[in-house]
C-alpha cells in the first residue's frame, strides 16, 4: 500500500482552495491539477508499506500531548522541480503547533521502523504539478487574498490508490488530539 499521513481539509476550506486553483487555470496554459477531494497538508510521506499498524501507533504516540490548533490559507506560491513547477497554497496560523505536531509524529515514526523526513517541512497545500504560466499569471496568482480558517483536531491516515486513471486518497485511519 503506497501510505501517507496529513490533515484533511474541511470542505469549506477545499471550497476557497478550489476557487483559488480555478484562477490557477485560467491563468494557466495547462498542467496536471489535484482533483479537490484531494487537497490535503501532508505530514509525512511513507511511501509503499504494509505496516499500519506502526503507522498507526506512531500516530497515536504523535498525538499524545497536542492541542488543537488554528491555520489559516496563506499566498500562491510555486516551486521548481526539475524542470517543472508544482503550484501550492501556503499554510500560515498557529505554525508552532503544526512543527510540534510534525516533530512528535516525525520522532514516533522513527520509533515504529519508518524513515525520517529528511527535508525541511513547508507546509503547503499543493494546486497542480507541471503548471504553465508567466511572470504576469504569477503577480495576479500572489495578489490573491485567500480567505479560510480552520481547526486541527487530528491527523488522517490515508491509502493513495490509482483508479480510473486518477489518483483517489482513502482514509484509513484517523487519530484526534
Amino acid at each position: 500500500m503506497r501510505l501517507f499521513i496529513a490533515i484533511e481539509l474541511p470542505k469549506s476550506f477545499k471550497a476557497e482552495v478550489s476557487r483559488i486553483q480555478k484562477e490557477l487555470k485560467t491563468l494557466s496554459c495547462g498542467g496536471r491539477f489535484v482533483p479537490g477531494d484531494n487537497f490535503h497538508i501532508t505530514l509525512h510521506f511513507i511511501g509503499e508499506s504494509e505496516d499500519l499498524a506502526g503507522a498507526v501507533a506512531a500516530m497515536r504516540e504523535a498525538a499524545r500531548g497536542i492541542r488543537p490548533f488554528t491555520l489559516h490559507l496563506g499566498k500562491y506560491a510555486s516551486f521548481e522541480k526539475g524542470a517543472s513547477r508544482t503550484s501550492i497554497l501556503e499554510v500560515k496560523g498557529e505554525l508552532s503547533e503544526l512543527n510540534a505536531l510534525r516533530e512528535s509524529l516525525e520522532s514516533a515514526l522513527a520509533d515504529n521502523g519508518f524513515s525520517r523526513e529528511m527535508k525541511r517541512f513547508s507546509p503547503h497545500i499543493t494546486l497542480g504539478r507541471a503548471v504553465g504560466h508567466d511572470a504576469l499569471a504569477d503577480a495576479e496568482l500572489k495578489a490573491l487574498s485567500p480567505n479560510a480558517s480552520m481547526t486541527v483536531f487530528g491527523i488522517t491516515l490515508f491509502e493513495s490508490v490509482r483508479r480510473e486513471g486518477r489518483m483517489v486518497y482513502r482514509a484509513l485511519h484517523k487519530e484526534s488530539f
